[in-house]
């Protein structure tokens, strides 16, 4: 069992060093740096034990004057080669992360229908304080790694090369002491602040203040008061019990470490007094000890890093791994269509939609056909419901049965770049880029037009009226700090960029914001943006509603068949009123 858990535990691992091999080659300066830290570490004991030899009566003065610059030589190699290696491990993670961030950020745009389970908090999550706490324990991995070993190595090295017996007895006293440190740190903090108790605490809170109606009626204020004072008051015990846990764990291990370094002192004293070993060297070993210890303390706490790595990239691998519904042409169709600019023609025939969310469903028993031009708003309490049929125009979704046609045409066989380039979603809380106004309304596909077609569309939308005021123009930057757009002057923008596309379909999303249809300007580019365009309105708005000529309600089709029983029939068109499953405005 733990053989498995631990494969499960490396596998992020083994799969993060195996897609980002192209890295392994950056990390040829961080080893010659960590080497030339060993190669002056492992100096450093040697010329202070010379420096105290020669220091006493009889050393040579000649070298002794020499050997505190070489001291501090070796302690500048050292550090400057840190700082070095430091610094390349920093650019590599800048670079590393900047990758995963672009993956994560790619992988939810082809996410359309995973963004309810990722609010703007969670994002955030993943591409922060994850990132962060992921560079955090990969650089404890790496100069552990790169250097650590290499300076225990070569300390070890330098220590049996003095005594080979003094430097076992030492290196295992210090093995010893590191663990006993470790595991006095370990039983003092394993039990972290008491989830359970706090748990219980809020869930007695919340259903307090979910039932405070009952709980007057029955007068049990000061039953409440008491059941709530009795868990503080154990909350309190517990942290007071935690807290001297800890600061035991501390004294305990202050004073197994004095004691054990006093032992070592005398040890090297009696060596002295018995002539087994030299000032020198006894200043050597010391040096070598205290120099060993912070490097294999963090070897020893190595694993603790490569778990952090491993849950944190396993929860970034869960994201990259996502499923997405394929929106590409169905395999089978081997011919795919070409549509240079649609007539705006859409029909519905037999759609079904089934989902494990239940708002997400949908049944279509008939044939429902938009005709180009059409101005039609859906209406549904639930978004999901409202945006689905809008999704299967976009090839976003495809239906469990049925077919979705565009100019008699299977959308699943047009061909997905004449298909979004036929379509325009405008969602009014969208926000502009930190770019020119002409690259706002000239965005995506449309980035080469030239700037006689942004003025048209910019002049269609309204938008020039204080576009001509702005300091440059359509070449104002929109994060200019002196430049501030108001809310409907941000969606005439938006417009204009979807006037200038010249889509033969125009959905208008009020499912999330809407309109500033206080602004007449703005209503005048909206009015301008569906002439003579098939126009599918989001919105429960009477103001948007007046563009519609039917009103229709997808799911309470889903439920009933029809709008009205009596007048249902198996095919309907818009054009028929009468006999259509919609509401005619």
């Amino acid at each position: 069992m733990s053989d498995k858990h631990s494969i499960t535990q490396t596998a992020p691992l083994y799969r993060f060093l195996t897609e980002y091999v192209h890295y392994w080659t950056s990390f040829i300066p961080v080893l010659i740096a960590g080497s030339l830290v060993t190669l002056a570490t492992a100096f450093i004991p040697l010329v202070t034990g010379q420096l105290f030899t020669h220091a006493l009566p009889g050393g040579n003065q000649h070298l002794l004057q020499y050997l505190p610059l070489v001291l501090a030589g070796l302690l500048s190699t050292a550090a400057l080669a840190s700082l070095a290696g430091d610094y390349t491990i920093c650019r590599i993670y800048g670079r590393l992360a900047h990758d995963i961030r672009m993956r994560m950020f790619e992988k939810l745009l082809k996410l359309p229908h995973a963004y309810p389970d990722f609010p703007a908090a969670t994002i955030a999550s993943y591409f922060f304080p994850y990132i962060e706490k992921l560079f955090h324990h990969a650089t404890r991995l790496a100069v552990g790694l790169t250097r650590d070993f290499l300076i225990v190595i070569g300390l070890l090295m330098v220590m049996i090369y003095l005594n080979q017996e003094i430097s076992l007895l030492l290196f295992t006293i210090l093995i010893i002491t590191l663990l006993v440190e470790r595991l006095l740190y370990i039983s003092a903090h394993q039990q972290d602040t008491p989830l359970r108790i706090q748990a219980e605490v809020s869930e007695t809170i919340y259903a307090a203040m979910q039932h405070y109606r009952s709980i007057y009626l029955d007068q049990g204020n000061e039953q409440e008061n008491r059941h709530i004072r009795n868990i503080f008051e154990q909350l309190r015990h517990t942290s007071l019990k935690q807290a001297s846990n800890t600061k035991l764990a501390g004294v305990l291990a202050l004073i197994f470490l004095t004691g054990i370094l006093t032992g070592l002192l005398y040890y090297l004293i009696q060596q002295l007094i018995l002539s087994k070993l030299t000032i020198g060297d006894a200043v050597a070993f010391f040096t070598a000890v205290v120099m060993l210890f912070f490097p294999l303390k963090r070897l020893l706490s190595i694993r603790s890093s490569l778990t952090q790595c491993s849950e944190i990239l396993h929860t970034i691998f869960s994201l990259l791994d996502r499923h997405i519904q394929s929106t590409e042409p169905v395999k089978e169709n081997l011919y795919v269509s070409r549509i240079e600019h649609a007539d705006g023609k859409l029909h519905f025939k037999h759609i079904t939609y089934l989902s494990q969310n239940e708002l997400e469903s949908l049944q279509l028993p008939f044939d429902l056909e938009i005709k180009p031009g059409m101005k039609v708003a859906l209406i549904n309490p639930h978004t999901q419901t409202t945006r689905l049929l809008a999704d299967f125009i976009c090839g976003f979704v495809h239906p469990t049965t049925g077919r979705v046609l565009l100019d008699d045409q299977n959308i699943n066989q047009i061909s997905r770049t004449d298909l979004y380039a036929n379509i325009a979603w405008i969602t009014p809380d969208r926000n502009l880029l930190a770019d020119t106004i002409a690259a706002n309304i000239a965005y995506g596909a449309m980035h080469c037009s030239v700037e006689t077609a942004i003025t048209s569309a910019a002049h269609a939308s309204q938008a020039m009226e204080f576009i001509r005021d702005l300091p440059h123009g359509l070449q104002t930057r929109t994060d200019d700090r002196n430049v501030t757009l108001s809310d409907s002057q941000r969606q005439q923008i938006l417009i204009a960029r979807a006037l200038l596309k010249n889509p033969a379909i125009v959905i208008l999303d009020e499912t999330v914001a809407y309109f500033d249809t206080d602004s007449a300007p703005l209503l005048h580019a909206l009015h301008t943006l569906i002439r003579n365009r098939t126009t599918l309105i989001l919105s429960v708005r009477p103001i948007m509603l007046n563009f519609a000529e039917y009103v229709f309600d997808p799911g309470q089709i889903a439920q009933t068949g029809c709008m009205n029983t009596n007048q249902y029939e198996t095919d309907t068109q818009l054009t028929s009123p009468k006999n259509l499953p919609l509401t005619e405005r």
